[in-house]
């Protein structure tokens, strides 16, 4: 269904021409949300909106609860006041993403950074991708520093892929949200850009970019982590899924090697893809695990695009068990939808029918979340998703979420499947505080021991 905003916006300036811009934007969202989720025209939505009779805030305030009331029925009236709905509604179709099929990504297009033209990843490159075109640049920072990027760039950023030297960031601390338990995690990175596109990803709030950056100086990572004087949980997958392109940059033979050297530290791939083949062909030490997001298939084909489905993300488990990797697995984000809890009780109960239990390093379970300027974000690149038709409301770090009430469900729910198929795998909770762990029963001391 298509929902025409200029029209309901034409309709509350000949309605309702008392209000001003703000409660304009208010009604506005509130009419295009509910259209939206109900898929219903917004004429049937204003039709059957209480007419009191009352003339300017008056009608404003019966209309907006009125609407509040629909938009979020299962929200007390409390929880209401705290959704933090009226950011600006515009939404270009220009900015629609382009979905791409799930296939190996070929670059077609390098820039080199002129400091690390002598590298091994460059020499490889040139040898592995020889109809692609090679640029030089003294520096990426110089290169794009007139340039203005919007979401047509991040919707065509596997066309550039920049080769550059990392002089600063090498490992850093989860970037744990204000007053969430801290899981203790840090993280390698090494790419900046993701080749799926899931809907949810927090990446495209971030168009600072006009491609995918890739560190060339890995052994600089190596030599950093040598100075850090401490064993450490580790991984990549934080700005770009670990393994999409892998094939292409050929790092993880890499790392498995150097962190064999490290067996008190635990290094993680954290990953949606089955692109697991350089993995394999390796002997790995226990210090290392490959990780797989899962969803059910439906929120796989209609959320996680370009990713691998459901079956194939398991089977590539199951390959890297046979080959010696102890295997982790994130159910982050769960989505609320129809039937969600007997969608996730199949997943659970699939990946626990495939993978022993005793090969599983860790399980961690996270909610839908996102800033309300990635929800903006969405809507332009995703106009379709219905993923913004749940009831969230501003969360303990100023992130959209669903309540408290649901989210303790959410967790409790998860936690039984699991525990009726595991009784001792390690369980935590991303992104979440202190009151939520508590409430479900998750050791926030444990998920620190990981």
């Amino acid at each position: 269904m298509i929902i025409d905003i200029e029209s309901i916006r034409k309709h509350i300036e000949d309605n309702y021409f008392e209000f001003g811009a703000n409660k304009t934007q208010e009604v506005l969202r509130l009419v295009f949300e509910i259209s939206k989720r109900e898929q219903i025209s917004y004429n049937d939505i204003f039709d059957a909106a209480p007419k009191n009779g009352k003339e300017g805030s008056h009608r404003f305030m019966h209309l907006k609860q009125y609407l509040l009331e629909r938009r979020f029925p299962g929200f007390s009236k409390e929880e209401r006041s705290k959704h933090g709905l009226f950011k600006e509604l515009s939404i270009d179709p220009e900015n629609k993403a382009l979905i791409k099929k799930n296939e190996r990504i070929i670059p077609k297009q390098f820039f080199i950074e002129e400091s690390v033209l002598e590298t091994a990843l460059v020499d490889r490159l040139r040898k592995k991708f020889k109809n692609a075109k090679f640029n030089n640049i003294s520096t990426y920072k110089d290169f794009v520093k007139n340039r203005e990027f919007c979401l047509k760039d991040f919707n065509n950023r596997l066309d550039e892929f920049y080769i550059v030297r990392e002089n600063y960031d090498f490992f850093l601390e989860c970037p744990c949200s204000n007053d969430s338990v801290p899981c203790g995690y840090n993280t390698m990175n090494l790419g900046i850009g993701c080749g799926f596109d899931c809907t949810y990803c927090f990446l495209q709030g971030y168009i600072n970019s006009p491609g995918i950056l890739i560190q060339a100086n890995i052994e600089d990572y190596f030599a950093r982590f040598k100075k850090i004087g401490k064993d450490i949980r580790v991984g990549t997958g934080q700005f770009t899924d670990s393994l999409v392109f892998d094939h292409i940059t050929e790092y993880s033979p890499l790392i498995v090697e150097f962190f064999r050297n490290y067996p008190k530290s635990t290094f993680e791939f954290k990953t949606k893809s089955d692109n697991v083949d350089l993995l394999i062909a390796l002997t790995p030490p226990e210090n290392i695990q490959v990780s797989w997001t899962l969803n059910p298939q439906t929120i796989i084909d209609n959320v996680e695009f370009g990713t691998n489905s459901l079956e194939e993300r398991l089977r590539a488990a199951v390959r890297c068990v046979e080959a010696g990797y102890k295997v982790g697995f994130h159910f982050d984000p769960i989505i609320v939808y129809d039937r969600w809890q007997e969608n996730y009780n199949f997943v659970v109960n699939r990946l626990f029918d495939l993978i022993d239990e005793k090969r599983i390093g860790w399980i961690s379970l996270g909610v839908l979340r996102m800033t309300a300027k990635l929800k903006q974000v969405i809507e332009n690149r995703f106009p379709r998703t219905n993923i913004l038709d749940g009831e969230f409301l501003i969360g303990y770090d100023e992130k959209l979420r669903y309540s408290e009430r649901q989210r303790n469900n959410i967790y409790s729910t998860m936690k039984q499947f699991i525990r009726e198929r595991s009784k001792s795998v390690d369980l935590y909770l991303c992104m979440e505080d202190e009151g939520i762990c508590s409430v479900c029963d998750i050791n926030t001391k444990d998920m620190q021991r990981l």
